[in-house]
């Protein structure tokens, strides 16, 4: 699952490759809460799930970000 939110960060959001790692907090990656509004759309579109902004602002690391991704597809 985090590929397929690594892909989506990358190269719908424009976040660079390298900084997209689980590790890394929001602010490395540059998701500010423009790009959380927008990252919580793409995931319904893309993968059929449903996460609010403020769930997604909750978490505080991309890898957190995929495992309530994953979660939500197994779901």
């Amino acid at each position: 699952m985090f590929d397929q939110l690594k892909t989506i960060l990358v190269e719908d959001l424009q976040m660079r490759t390298e900084d997209v790692v689980a590790t890394a907090d929001r602010a490395e990656v540059g998701l500010d809460s423009l790009a959380v509004v927008e990252l919580s759309a793409l995931l319904s579109k893309r993968l059929d799930i449903e996460i609010s902004d403020y769930e997604l602002l909750e978490l505080a690391t991309v890898g957190d970000i995929a495992d309530l991704v994953a979660e939500r597809c197994r779901a």
